[in-house]
């Protein structure tokens, strides 16, 4: 009769031992940098035995690949509502800028920590292709947004996949700028991105102009 909730109360403490070595490495990295981050300064941050995390994550890499999946995930949670319910395609561009905007902007750490892990990407296992399914599926709902919009006719007739591709690659260098910049002016940022895909979607006639 006890089995159950025993096993359930052993899994969400396991599960909060995760989250919490997880939540200290992204601190971790933020403030300290990718080399700089061993599981004997996770371990230490959180006054754990390194054996803790080794029970945990078998290495560094398995750790690191967690705080990937972890902020993207968090990201996605972000997102998801806040796009949600868009009364136009138009709309829908203007929330998905701002919800990235606003979770780079309240979300530092993450960031800065997965910056690091990303750029040391090679040196860590698995990383690459996590991230690279990630950029992936992204691109694909956002390159179907600008599609959709335009055979709505809300939009130009650009090539979605390269407006799909130019908007990722803006907010990924925008977080990569954070680290280095932490006084980045992020509101002037949000409005200067939100008037370029404007125009960039805008409906052209011959003579250049746009309707």
């Amino acid at each position: 009769m006890r089995t159950e909730p025993m096993e359930k109360r052993a899994s969400f403490t396991t599960e909060a031992r995760r989250t919490q070595i997880t939540q200290s490495a992204i601190e971790v990295l933020a403030e300290s940098g990718y080399a700089a981050t061993s599981m004997s300064a996770i371990a230490d941050r959180i006054q754990v035995s390194k054996g803790v995390l080794s029970y945990h994550f078998a290495s560094k890499a398995e750790l690191l690949q967690e705080v990937v999946t972890a902020v993207l995930a968090s990201a996605q949670a972000w997102m998801i509502p806040r796009v949600k319910g868009a009364g136009s395609y138009r709309e829908a561009l203007r929330r998905y800028i701002a919800a990235n905007v606003s979770f780079l902007a309240t979300h530092r750490t993450e960031i800065a920590a997965v910056t690091e892990v990303l750029a040391n990407a090679r040196a860590t296992a698995g990383v690459p292709e996590l991230f690279a399914k990630s950029q992936a599926a992204a691109a694909f709902e956002l390159q179907k947004l600008f599609a959709d919009g335009a055979e709505a006719g809300e939009f130009g007739d650009l090539a979605p996949r390269i407006l799909a591709m130019s908007l990722r690659a803006t907010i990924d260098a925008t977080s990569e700028r954070l680290r280095s910049d932490p006084e980045f002016d992020l509101d002037s940022f949000e409005a200067e991105l939100v008037a370029l895909f404007d125009r960039a979607t805008a409906k052209s006639v011959r003579n250049g102009e746009s309707s």
